[in-house]
């Protein structure tokens, strides 16, 4: 592919890692625009991740199974009613504390004896469940997923003197390394013994096993500041899980019952036995999770009314009720559905820190208006006169004078009790008594905000000024109300972002990882891209993965300046920030002493001008406002003096010009006086970071960065014969192995054979399982076919798809059996696409595919079968691949073929179908890096048409609109001489077809 407008950046690296340092395949891109002078980037991390295996390189030999970890709890036992059990236990701790003779030690043992008498939740299966197995599996690389190498094919192209112009040099050295480092080939299959740029990461799987895996593969235990966990809310299985990708709208009806066979063990884990099983689900996720987190992290789990007292009681149990750090009410419906009683309008988040004395924390701020508010029903005029409002006023500030303050006056009394605030205050000649707290400053503090004028008298107690132009931001406390509805809604479960932005943003700096167990649509790794910070992400629905992975190749952010950005993203962005002026600052603030002390002679000489200017010639009587004599009219015939405070605001009518001219000079040394103290308390006060309002780039525009899709393999299938006992690990969600319907599936083949497509029919005359063999763990039954040949079959996985270890066992099995079968039949509910792939791709043997009918998994979910056959043949993708004329090729996709669970049958083709196909042009055989990425049934204003318009400008349209067809553009042939097509279909089933160009 060439580069014309992409400049490739080596990243600047310290001399200690020059010499070391393979060079990578491939480089970095930069889009640089070719008519607006904008450049197109992404964030890249510094940080590094381990090598977890690329599909492609996966064999039984390369990644063999690696067995169990078992996990256990530190129950609670309530010694009231199991105190013999606990007694050994208690004397042990008790003993071995005063035989420590330390102080702390004797500390924790006390702390532990509490913490054993304290409540806690129980339910059945709890008290069994001390402890439950995990498969420690690897994590799969299928895909690695660069926007910024996709949108290259689209460019809009250059004029020859317009290209070296239009690169974009290291501004920022380390940040744009390459999408994927492509290891040596004896280090990439040396699995997590190496390491590699990091990209982040869209997993498919079990939350269970992914966290699991990274924890005892990639040593992740305490890597994770950030967790948010949406698990489901209720017991219907529509209402938790999406069957279509283009489908939103579910429900519990047969035809919208998701397929998707990881799905339904999800759901039967979660429900089996009600709110039983719903908490164990919870609390072993809730374990390994807690394992994950840093000691500053937190954890943040999203759960309605519904059981949300289950989930505090659980979280409390997990992380220890002294972490609970807040439970978050936030609005999520706009109006009222219909409830028979009071309906519920907002959901909630519960907040627990792993150790809440350590837990990062940012504060968050909104702009607030304090128009209606009617605690703010006073303003200030420039000179200082304070009027108060009335309520057409406080209602509608457009009505109020230019250039004045709205402000409010707050009691000032402190909220506890303050000795040093225990005295008698006299301000503009009246006595004023503390509060019954006290006044909540010192006795200097109050000269202080006395001389900066944030003191007013208020009936009989003084008040402290509160600016409404200083106060313009508050603190975001719960409840959020202003987060309604999922914004741009694609699954049937999506939370608004601004909720989980909320989270991110309060409890993470940018670089941090954020880990999200249930991924949706991939709100949370949305959010996370946006804001800088790296992100893991996964979810048991392929639903789920396909549309996470288009929104978030399709995605554009603003690009944020770096504070320093030769150290990256880690060293956060250039914020906005807020002066916070508090009552405290200012009474503490020395210098509005020493400015009030450099006017106060001036000051006062020009009082005792406009006081003898007075006295010389009397005006008319003035009525006094303020202070002692407010309401008194001051007689100027009997040399009666006015004080500062009385001296007026605005321009008396009656006084002569020598008068007027005094008391403009007083005033302007008064106003002189105010704006310099109001400048030095704004100088000193405490600056608040606008977390969510980074500075904003103008000239630069951003797309996600690299991540990989990856995925959980099953682990080895146990032969059909093979004793099961069942263990603790059975109780929990993780995948355990086959289960006893393989001998009804196996039965079900003998009797109704593999139907093809135009109803042709391969039929069993006989088919018997093949008794256990440690060496035959991939081949479940053989018998023989209507012809006469020999047929082995090899069944997937219950839950789970076909994945490509099983085949090569499988083949391996088969090639040791006497006489050697001529046909193996592999029968799976789902396919892994590298598994497809290797079976379509088997010589000297006939391989068939047959998907099973999910009528087989889910007769106690549906009312009625959708077919009586329940084996279906399934064929290759329908891909063409076209020579043009100048050496290019040109891939068109035709369709595939998939079962149509509502009618029941097969269905050749389905152009109509797909949801999503991608083309790598040079093909490495390790795993999928799609040079261009299609949506064919993307709507207006949906799959690249995302992008914004300013992103969109940098592009070729017209070769941009080609990314919603099933013809690729035009491109060369690769080193390798191979293309791979991923095609995805509208329920999210993949399968993968590779082609060799001669």
């Amino acid at each position: 592919m060439s580069n014309e407008g992409f400049e490739l950046v080596e990243p600047v690296l310290p001399e200690s890692e020059t010499s070391t340092r393979k060079k990578s395949v491939r480089k970095p891109q930069a889009v640089k625009s070719t008519e607006l002078g904008s450049e197109i980037l992404s964030y890249r991390h510094l940080d590094k991740r381990v090598n977890n295996p690329e599909v492609g390189m996966v064999t039984p030999f390369t990644d063999p199974d690696a067995g169990k970890t078992r996990w256990k709890y530190d129950p609670h036992i309530d010694p009231s009613l199991q105190f013999d059990s606990q007694r050994a236990w208690t004397e042990n701790l008790i003993d071995d504390a005063l035989a420590s003779n330390d102080p702390e030690q004797m500390k924790q043992a006390l702390e532990a004896l509490k913490k054993a008498q304290s409540p806690y939740l129980n339910w059945a299966g709890k008290a069994e469940h001390t402890s439950f197995a995990v498969d420690t599996v690897s994590l799969h690389v299928h895909e690695r997923v660069d926007p910024a190498s996709i949108l290259a094919a689209v460019r809009k192209r250059m004029g020859k003197e317009e290209k070296s112009k239009g690169k974009v040099k290291a501004l920022q050295p380390g940040l744009f390394d390459a999408p994927f480092e492509n290891l040596p080939l004896r280090d990439a299959l040396d699995f997590y013994k190496h390491e590699k740029g990091w990209s982040n990461r869209l997993i498919a799987g079990d939350s269970l096993l992914v966290m699991n895996s990274l924890l005892q593969k990639e040593s992740m235990a305490g890597k994770v500041q950030m967790i948010y966990f949406d698990p489901p809310y209720g017991i219907t299985y529509g209402s938790n899980f999406q069957p279509f990708v283009n489908k939103k709208d579910v429900k519990d009806v047969d035809r919208d019952l998701n397929q998707e066979p990881e799905m339904l063990k999800a759901f039967r884990d979660t429900w089996e036995l009600g709110v039983h099983s719903y908490l164990t689900y919870i609390r072993d996720r809730l374990l390994l999770a807690k394992d994950l987190l840093n000691d500053t992290g937190s954890i943040f789990l999203q759960i309605s009314d519904e059981n949300l007292h289950h989930i505090r009681e659980l979280m409390d149990d997990v992380f220890g009720a002294e972490n609970h750090i807040s439970t978050i009410t936030f609005r999520k419906k706009t109006m009222p559905f219909g409830s028979k009683y009071l309906e519920q309008m907002a959901d909630f988040i519960v907040w627990y820190g792993k150790d809440k004395k350590k837990t990062k924390y940012n504060s968050l701020y909104k702009k607030v208006s304090v128009q209606g508010e009617f605690h703010h029903c006073w303003y200030e005029t420039q000179d200082g006169e304070m009027v108060k409002m009335s309520k057409e006023f406080v209602d509608n500030h457009n009505l109020l004078p230019d250039n004045v303050r709205v402000l409010r006056l707050k009691s000032l009394e402190p909220s506890g009790v303050m000795e040093s605030g225990k005295f008698v205050y006299t301000f503009q000649g009246n006595e004023f008594n503390p509060p019954k707290n006290g006044f909540s400053t010192t006795w200097d503090g109050m000269e202080r905000l006395v001389k900066a004028n944030r003191i007013y008298p208020e009936g009989n107690r003084l008040t402290f000024k509160i600016y409404a132009d200083e106060s313009s931001y508050s603190k975001i406390t719960s409840p959020w109300n202003d987060t309604v509805g999922a914004d741009d809604k694609k699954y049937v479960v999506q939370t608004n972002t601004e909720v989980v932005k909320r989270c991110i943003l309060m409890s993470t700096m940018p670089g941090d990882l954020v880990f999200d167990l249930t991924c949706g649509s991939g709100t949370t790794a949305y959010v996370a891209e946006k804001w800088g910070r790296r992100w893991i992400t996964c979810d048991t629905s392929r639903i789920a993965i396909t549309l996470a992975k288009q929104r978030l190749m399709t995605a554009s952010y603003d690009y944020y300046d770096l504070k320093y950005p030769h150290e990256g993203l880690k060293s956060g962005f250039l914020y906005k920030s807020i002066p916070r002026i508090t009552l405290k600052q200012i009474a503490n603030n020395v210098d509005v002493a020493s400015i009030s002390n450099k006017f106060e002679h001036k000051i006062e000489e020009a009082l005792n001008v406009l006081n003898d200017s007075l006295k010389n010639d009397p005006p008319s009587p003035y009525l006094i406002k303020l202070g002692k004599r407010a309401g008194n009219y001051l007689d100027f015939t009997q040399n009666n003096e006015l004080f500062d405070w009385e001296v007026p605001f605005s321009k008396p009518v009656d006084w002569n010009k020598s008068q007027l001219m005094a008391w403009e000079a007083f005033k302007d040394l008064r106003n002189l006086m105010q704006k310099e103290i109001n400048a030095v308390i704004t100088a000193h006060a405490e600056q608040a970071m606008l977390f969510d309002e980074p500075i904003i780039n103008k000239n630069r525009l951003r797309i996600s960065g690299p991540f990989t899709v990856e995925a959980v393999p099953f682990p080895s299938v146990k032969s059909l014969d093979e004793a099961e006992a069942l263990d603790e690990a059975d109780a929990s969600i993780a995948r355990t192995g086959e289960s006893g319907r393989k001998h009804d599936w196996m039965a079900e083949l003998a009797k109704s054979g593999i139907r093809g497509p135009n109803g042709q029919m391969i039929n069993f005359t006989d088919l018997e399982l093949i008794p256990y063999d440690k060496d035959m763990q991939n081949i479940h039954a053989i018998g023989h076919i209507e012809n006469g040949d020999r047929v082995v079959v090899s069944f997937g996985p219950e839950h789970a798809a076909l994945e490509q270890r099983q085949v090569a066992n499988a083949m391996n099995e088969a090639g040791n059996l006497f006489p050697l079968p001529k046909m193996i039949v592999f029968c799976a509910f789902t396919f892994d696409p590298e598994a497809a792939k290797d079976i379509d791709a088997i010589k000297g043997i006939t391989a068939l595919k047959a998907q099973m009918n999910t009528d087989l998994l889910t007769e106690d979910l549906k009312k009625a079968r959708s077919s009586n056959q329940s084996f279906w043949l399934m064929g290759q993708p329908d891909v063409e691949v076209h020579k043009l004329k100048d050496s290019k090729y040109q891939v068109e996709v035709l369709g595939f073929d998939y079962f149509d669970t509502v009618k029941g049958e097969l269905i050749s083709g389905g152009k109509s179908k797909i949801a999503m196909w991608s083309l790598d042009t040079d093909y490495d055989e390790r795993s999928l890096f799609p040079h261009q990425v299609f949506f064919p049934i993307a709507g207006k204003g949906e799959g690249w048409e995302k992008l914004k318009k300013n992103i969109r400008a940098e592009l070729d349209e017209t070769q941009l609109e080609k990314f919603h067809g099933t013809k690729s553009l035009p491109f060369e042939a690769g080193d390798n001489k191979k293309i791979a097509v991923k095609i995805i279909d509208d329920r999210g089933i993949e399968s993968l077809k590779v082609v060799n160009l001669d």
